[in-house]
């Protein structure tokens, strides 16, 4: 490139990259394939092309007119980076041109890296046959340089298609089982219908990519409860939300963000219904002045950054589509689902429309409840013992596994101390991965009562717990230090009570309300009258303790026997191990001093009049705007 170049100067490129990107999408005026060619062989030159996105108008035809999303579909903009990570999900509702930017997607990087598999997975074989011939074949035969692609020995088959240059793109179903696909060596799996898939196929089929370079993986879908694979999959991922200002009003000295996510502004930016909603009045309002926004305004903000790069996640609503927002018609449609009209469920809308799971169950606890309370220090086995002195009384609470029913549970260590002013704090924790053998666990757990020297041991006493505690008696825990716990479930005594010896059962032991006394803890966390240690589990590489927490639902029945029942779970797939060995290790200590929470006097406490004053409940504590991220969102 010649020094006087236009293109040297950093913003030179910038304004050639927006001009040529224009021309490439030219409006009403369809471009010849040359002059497609050529602009885009300007940016090639210029060395500008950091995503495939401007390569969609010259590769790609849609019903016969240049592909590109950068208007309606700029939200997907993301899955045609040249940097991806290693996982990608996309969680929409329904109608958001999904499929279509997958199938362009597919075609993009087969026909880019040569000799690449990939190997795209429904949960049926006619929602993958759809997709080859209704969206990937269209694609490729209205292509203006398929001729590139395609040679003699290329093949069409509805479950294979390969090109020119080696590469290969696969299609199979896994509803039942996982046989299918087996063996098939890919770089990249692409399961699409994922929230109708079984959670244990989806490690089976990702195994395909054992012996690749790249090993990609990317999930979409459309969520259904909480406990479906989609939500799962979400809650280890990056947690994009598609953040946009509002050009209107302000807080604190910036536009007001708005985050179409229903734990924050989703329900409130739907506007009502009016003959005047077009591109300039969209029908989607700020949740704070109520006035139009643009989702073209709109930035993807990661709740945790630190994933991006090996697991990014994002949420797409209907309502940020333009082809929703700024229609009419289809808004029309969007308000009359909202309002249950065409036996439209609560569950349908919040599925179909939002993207969001929705279930009778809710979860006990949140991510800022959770973060509020993680400041003890470092999880770490030295500093633990050096602030365990500092304790009235201290208790190692075991939370025994065994596989369980789904193979995700684990025996759960948890070091609890009972603070003078009444407090519970959470010093150390640990999950032992040595399921089903008792001895090595036992002996574990002897090591590490011997090390910290509590007052008790508190245990699930049910099942193989007693055969655990017998070993450790005998290997010198003194049965009078030992508090085995049994759940039981809608009790009509206190929340703990003392069983004593019977000729069937000849041990001391303690019955625990699981369903209350989950709901007390939980509570104790939302009100800080319990305390953990810094785990820095937003991570890769993080245990994952605290996070058991955010597995505990609360779920109301109703029968014919009982009426309406009520109880505590856990989340499909998610463990809850150490929320459990916490639960009875607070139990056993509000127990044995008497010293059971006064959840009135907590509550006045936290609920000062300057707390409420300041407090915000609608801007994230993942989120501080300022001027930098303000910057690109209104370009």
């Amino acid at each position: 490139m010649e020094e006087n170049s236009p293109f040297t100067e950093p913003q030179a490129i910038e304004e050639a990259k927006m001009r040529l990107s224009a021309a490439l999408r030219e409006d009403g005026q369809p471009l010849t394939v040359e002059d497609r060619i050529s602009r885009f062989t300007q940016l090639m030159e210029m060395g500008a092309m950091d995503t495939l996105v401007y390569a969609l108008p010259v590769m790609l035809n849609l019903k016969n007119q240049p592909f590109s999303i950068h208007d309606s579909h700029m939200v997907f903009e993301e899955l045609f980076r040249l940097h991806l990570p290693k996982e990608i999900l996309f969680r929409t509702g329904r109608q958001v041109a999904k499929t279509t930017t997958l199938a362009a997607d597919g075609i993009m990087k087969s026909v880019s890296i040569p000799n690449f598999t990939s190997l795209h997975v429904t949960p049926l074989f006619e929602q993958i046959r759809r997709f080859s011939t209704m969206f990937v074949a269209p694609f490729i035969e209205q292509s203006p340089v398929r001729r590139a692609w395609l040679n003699t020995e290329s093949v069409k088959n509805v479950l294979h298609r390969s090109f020119r240059n080696g590469s290969k793109m696969l299609f199979s179903y896994a509803f039942l089982n996982a046989d299918r696909v087996r063996g098939i060596p890919a770089d990249k799996t692409a399961f699409d219908e994922i929230q109708d898939m079984a959670g244990e196929h989806i490690p089976i089929i990702k195994e395909c990519l054992s012996a690749s370079p790249w090993e990609l993986s990317q999930y979409t879908g459309t969520p259904k409860t909480l406990d479906n694979p989609i939500q799962i999959l979400s809650d280890e991922s990056s947690q994009a939300e598609w953040f946009i200002p509002c050009t209107h009003c302000t807080t604190g000295g910036f536009p007001t963000w708005n985050i179409p996510s229903v734990e924050y502004h989703l329900e409130k930016m739907i506007g009502p219904w009016h003959d005047g909603i077009c591109e300039k009045t969209p029908a989607i309002i700020c949740h704070k002045c109520g006035k139009p926004l643009n989702p073209r305004y709109g930035r993807w903000k990661h709740r945790y950054e630190d994933r991006i790069d090996f697991f990014a996640g994002y949420h797409i609503p209907q309502i940020v589509m333009p082809m929703h927002c700024m229609d009419p018609d289809k808004w029309a449609t969007l308000i009359w689902k909202q309002q249950g009209k065409g036996n439209t469920t609560a569950n349908m809308f919040y599925n179909e429309v939002l993207g969001e799971s929705y279930d009778a169950s809710a979860k006990l606890v949140t991510l800022s409840d959770l973060n509020a309370v993680s400041d003890l220090g470092p999880l770490d086995y030295n500093h633990a013992r050096r602030i365990m002195g500092n304790y009235r009384m201290r208790v190692l609470a075991c939370d025994w596994g065994g596989g369980g029913e789904k193979e995700v549970s684990f025996t759960t260590l948890a070091l609890l101390g009972l603070r003078f002013d009444g407090r519970i704090d959470v010093l150390w924790g640990k999950r032992l991965l040595t399921p089903l053998d008792h001895i090595r666990e036992a002996a574990a757990v002897k090591w590490y009562w011997d090390k910290f020297k509590p007052h008790f041991l508190v245990h699930d006493g049910c099942g193989a717990g007693a055969l655990r505690e017998t070993i450790l008696v005998q290997g010198g825990i003194p049965v009078t230090h030992v508090f085995p716990v049994e759940y039981v479930t809608a009790a009509k005594q206190g929340i703990c009570w003392h069983v004593g010896p019977t000729e069937q059962n000849p041990r001391d032991r303690y019955r625990v309300d699981k369903s209350r006394s989950l709901q007390l803890v939980c509570n104790c966390i939302k009100l800080g009258a319990l305390h953990f240690f810094n785990s820095d589990w937003k991570g890769k590489d993080d245990p994952g303790l605290i996070r058991d927490f955010l597995a505990l639902i609360e779920d109301k029945q109703k029968t014919r026997a009982a009426g309406e029942t009520y109880r505590i779970d856990s989340i499909m797939g998610q463990t809850d191990d150490f929320a459990q060995a916490v639960n009875i290790g607070c139990v056993a200590l509000w127990y044995r001093n008497k010293a059971w929470p006064d959840m009135a006097s907590l509550i006045s406490i936290m609920m000062t009049e300057q707390q409420l004053e300041a407090a915000d409940p609608e801007n994230p504590d993942w989120f501080t705007p300022n001027a930098a991220d303000l910057e690109p969102a209104l370009v």
